[in-house]
């Protein structure tokens, strides 16, 4: 019988206390939920070490050493949860706007465009790129001074856009539609122009960076990938463009007006 009375009341205890007011509490009330326990625990402490309290002023010393490590420890906690908590936050934003991003790819709007560029403008005011712009509608747009840099644009649509001063670093170009755009003053250093070797594609798909009538004037071409004298045929001006010794003798072989001051483009 004495076991069956005690489990009994557990049972009494955990569904009536636990269950019914102790869990509630806790989802929805955390900050009184502590106060209430610090409550119970003080009602608990203090009056056994009441006589400590009155008579031993040596207990009192103590008390206060102890208060001021834990407002320390405190205050160390305080900024490191505040450092993990802004990490966090931090990488919930660059989420949020990276699916933004993501879910607009492939939709040929205006709304798209400006709806991509926002989110472009919030990722670098976190000091990161966008993980990809594949197949983005950003024809026109404005990404002057954009970090683009490690991004893949394989198949967006940039015809005409505006990436004056623009980081496409280590980018992967790909198919991507740059006719007519603003590339002056890009970094382009490091890019991959075209499709890599072995890419599955038709034979109706773009298999090359489109460039034609793009300005790169003064444009860091340096360290391009898969980008011959021929990939910039087509271009309105190299100008001032820095380019790999190899790669430059090749366009001053065969395309020597396009580094000659007296183009000026379209833009100017």
């Amino acid at each position: 019988m004495p076991p069956q009375k005690s489990s009994s009341w557990n049972d009494w205890f955990s569904r009536s206390i636990v269950e019914e007011t102790i869990a509630p509490l806790r989802a929805e009330r955390p900050v009184l939920l502590s106060l209430l326990v610090f409550l119970v625990g003080a009602g608990i402490v203090i009056p056994l070490s009441l006589e400590y309290w009155l008579n031993e002023p040596e207990f009192l010393l103590n008390i206060f050493a102890e208060a001021h490590g834990m407002l320390l420890d405190l205050l160390l906690f305080g900024c490191l949860l505040l450092w993990f908590d802004r990490k966090a936050e931090r990488r919930r934003r660059i989420e949020k706007y990276t699916n933004a991003i993501n879910d607009l790819l492939g939709w040929e709007h205006e709304m798209a465009t400006y709806r991509i560029v926002g989110n472009v403008r919030r990722l670098n005011r976190e000091e990161t790129p966008p993980e990809t712009l594949k197949n983005a509608y950003l024809r026109g747009a404005d990404l002057k001074d954009a970090d683009l840099s490690e991004t893949s644009v394989h198949g967006a649509d940039l015809a005409d856009a505006d990436l004056q001063n623009a980081d496409l670093s280590d980018a992967y170009l790909g198919a991507a539609d740059l006719s007519g755009a603003n590339l002056r003053n890009v970094n382009l250093s490091g890019a991959h122009f075209g499709v890599f070797a072995g890419v599955v594609a038709s034979e109706e798909d773009e298999q090359e960076t489109m460039l034609s009538g793009a300005d790169l004037r003064g444009a860091d071409l340096r360290g391009i990938r898969n980008a011959t004298a021929d990939t910039f045929a087509e271009v309105e001006t190299l100008f001032k463009a820095r380019l790999d010794p190899d790669l430059e003798a090749e366009i001053e072989a065969n395309h020597p007006g396009l580094l000659e001051p007296q183009v000026e483009g379209h833009r100017g």
